[in-house]
């Protein structure tokens, strides 16, 4: 079998994986931007591009659980403000960019739950953004054709059927 950048990542990953913690989030997002600079050209990357998937499982460890998914999106698609339940994501940029918000859930005094957005960046190629259990975030394609990866813990699926992966719709207060 040909060794490219995605076997690389995989193998290298899979000798890492533990519990969440510091290494393993510092040592994923380095793997993940290493494959987004890597991973032009190879097979698995052109039948994602040019089949303009939205969303495409790339791996899943049977082993370990992480999955590593595929998207392909046009300007404007948008993904409204969630967090991933118990499970933690890093979301990189292959090409394009993505506006990547930050909110903050706010109880005000008649208990009444509003989200604050905290923070917002352009996620470019080539950068890798971390989201861990608790974090609120969307994100928001800015261009035709942006690629991205996203390496999942678990299977988010799981977490949203289970009731822990949480997709916000009431008001939100952005900048």
């Amino acid at each position: 079998m040909e060794k490219n950048a995605l076997h690389h990542f995989i193998e290298e990953l899979s000798k890492i994986w533990n519990p969440v913690n510091s290494d393993l989030t510092k040592k994923s997002k380095q793997l993940l931007e290493e494959l987004t600079q890597n991973c032009i050209g190879e097979s698995w990357m052109n039948d994602l591009i040019e089949n303009q998937y939205p969303a495409k499982e790339i791996y899943k460890s049977q082993e370990h659980g992480f999955i590593l998914m595929g998207h392909v999106e046009n300007e404007g698609v948008m993904s409204p403000p969630h967090d991933h339940g118990n499970g933690w994501v890093l979301y990189a940029t292959v090409s394009g960019n993505v506006q990547m918000g930050i909110y903050q859930p706010i109880i005000s005094q008649n208990g009444t739950l509003n989200l604050v957005q905290k923070d917002s960046y352009v996620l470019g190629p080539g950068q890798c953004s971390i989201y861990l259990p608790g974090d609120i975030h969307d994100t928001k394609s800015l261009e035709d054709n942006t690629v991205m990866l996203r390496l999942t813990s678990c299977d988010f699926h799981k977490e949203f059927d289970e009731g822990r992966l949480i997709r916000y719709t009431n008001e939100v207060s952005k900048w």
